[in-house]
């Protein structure tokens, strides 16, 4: 085992398509016939064409492996030839739902972190996920916490 290899806390892969043939029906007949349904209406191929890459676009990654890693330094996310890193120190919140988890960089619930935080899918691998983030990253419940006993400490 090398050293980079022992650095390595969690690995694991998600492919949305392979997980759900109902999601995948969904996800691959929408784009044509949202194509059809745009040329019946405007009656013109640009239109339907357009309407037909903006939805394909739109739900693009969930054709692709995601591969995520955690390990020592922090998190990455490889999908599609593209390769998103964040140290741990860059993380300082992260919020749960029932697909997946999002890692923010920002200690309080902003409209910025959907552009700037890192959103990774559980998979079948969501009790451990959770375990790591809970002993690596402050979560908002604390954070909650410290602001109501700075408060306090400032109203006496």
């Amino acid at each position: 085992m090398t050293e980079e290899q022992s650095k390595i806390i969690l690995e694991w892969t998600v492919f949305p398509l392979a997980e759900s043939k109902a999601k995948a029906l969904i996800a691959i007949l929408t784009p044509p016939l949202a194509m059809l349904v745009i040329y019946l209406f405007m009656q013109s191929w640009l239109w339907a064409g357009l309407g037909f890459l903006l939805l394909f676009s739109s739900e693009f990654p969930f054709f692709l492996k995601s591969r995520y890693i955690f390990d020592q330094q922090g998190v990455t996310m490889k999908r599609g030839g593209v390769t998103i890193a964040r140290q741990w120190e860059q993380i300082n919140s992260h919020y749960p739902d029932k697909n997946g988890v999002l890692l923010s960089p920002f200690a309080k619930q902003t409209w910025l972190e959907n552009f700037r935080g890192l959103y990774l899918q559980y998979g079948k691998h969501r009790e451990e996920i959770m375990a790591v983030l809970k002993d690596r990253v402050k979560t908002v419940e604390m954070f909650k916490k410290e602001e109501t006993v700075n408060k306090d400490t400032e109203q006496k």
